[in-house]
């Protein structure tokens, strides 16, 4: 049963899982304390010095100090090991939009270091995976982000970079990773920021070079071998030069009146919307490829200047099946098909939980 209790008798929890606390989010339930209160009481357990700690509820205890507010609503627990308390906390926290990604991942490790099966046996990732309602895929991406450089924690903490490519940046070497984020924040050739979808392939290229040490090396060519390679990137370039005719002709379409199209196209005008539909597919398919060309451009810059050696590829499969060997492009399609899809997942828990009638929850 909840009580009233004092904010001098409260204590936070010292292992907090939680270090970020957004600003714009922590006014919002500043806002709803001053108008409601508290409506979902803290969690607290007996502290043996005197007074209670925090089990679960430290944004609506700050947020009850900030606003002046001296007694608060809680609910005394038994949690008398710090383990179980931190995993209860975690619990609490799991799917809140500010509990950022490394803090979750900091809590599985924690875990993972600190408790055990009942049995005594050791946790794994498909454990924690099953007692917080994730995928072991999930837990996984997520502990595999302790492996970032400061500088890619920090834009990761603060939302400047998203998870998927956060996640791909952090199985680069840390040099590769600081050379990465260092592109990334100084903007493409071009001036222009790199977005998102441009940070995840040029951090994929740069972890193929990694992966195949010898994709960037210089070949030694013949002559006969320099004169073909000279006709195909002429050729190469007079297609692409040959788009923006085709853009020309596809504007002026575009300008064109609908009535005249209708009498222009008469009994065609369906199989003409399907030619576009080819051509907009087509084109979707080569910017892919260009996207990918200028990532492979970028990564041969950082990696034609990195003292690191690049592993050995070796034909024995990794844990996810993977051998390093094979089609990167199709390697590429897959893990970016899995990385999105735990993305999404993970937006729409986030979602669903921002919807729960629980304004005041941490």
């Amino acid at each position: 049963m909840a009580k009233m209790l004092k904010l001098t008798q409260i204590h936070p929890n010292p292992k907090q899982p939680r270090e970020y606390f957004d600003e714009e989010k922590m006014e919002e339930l500043r806002s709803s304390i001053r108008k409601f209160g508290v409506i979902q009481s803290i969690e607290v357990r007996r502290r043996p010095a005197g007074g209670y700690e925090i089990v679960a509820g430290e944004r609506r205890y700050r947020a009850s100090m900030d606003v002046g507010k001296t007694t608060i609503k809680a609910e005394i627990v038994d949690t008398a090991v710090d383990i179980k308390a931190f995993r209860r906390s975690m619990a609490e926290n799991m799917g809140r939009a500010d509990m950022t990604p490394l803090e979750e991942a900091a809590g599985f490790q924690k875990i993972l270091d600190e408790d055990r099966n009942e049995d005594g046996s050791e946790l794994t990732e498909a454990d924690i995976a099953e007692d917080y309602g994730k995928t072991p895929r999930y837990v996984k991406m997520r502990l595999q982000l302790l492996s970032l450089v400061p500088s890619v924690r920090h834009h990761l903490t603060y939302g400047h970079i998203g998870v998927a490519a956060a996640h791909r940046i952090s199985e680069l070497k840390p040099e590769n990773q600081e050379a990465v984020i260092k592109k990334w924040a100084n903007g493409g050739d071009d001036g222009k920021p790199m977005d998102e979808n441009e940070l995840l392939h040029f951090a994929h290229q740069v972890r193929e070079q990694e992966r195949q040490p010898g994709m960037f090396d210089v070949e030694e060519l013949t002559e006969d071998e320099r004169v073909e390679r000279t006709a195909a990137r002429r050729a190469t370039r007079n297609k692409l030069d040959q788009i923006e005719r085709v853009r020309e002709l596809l504007e002026e379409l575009a300008k064109t009146p609908i009535e005249e199209l209708a009498v222009a196209l008469e009994g065609q005008i369906a199989a003409r919307l399907d030619q576009l539909e080819r051509t907009a597919k087509s084109l979707q398919d080569a910017k892919f490829q260009l996207r990918q060309a200028k990532a492979h451009a970028d990564a041969r810059q950082i990696v034609a200047s990195s003292a690191a050696v690049a592993p050995t590829l070796s034909e024995t499969p990794d844990e996810d099946g993977n051998t390093g060997l094979g089609n990167p492009d199709d390697r590429l399609e897959a893990e970016f098909a899995e990385m999105l899809a735990e993305i999404v997942a993970e937006g729409a828990d986030i979602a669903e939980d921002a919807d729960a009638p629980v304004p005041v929850a941490a």
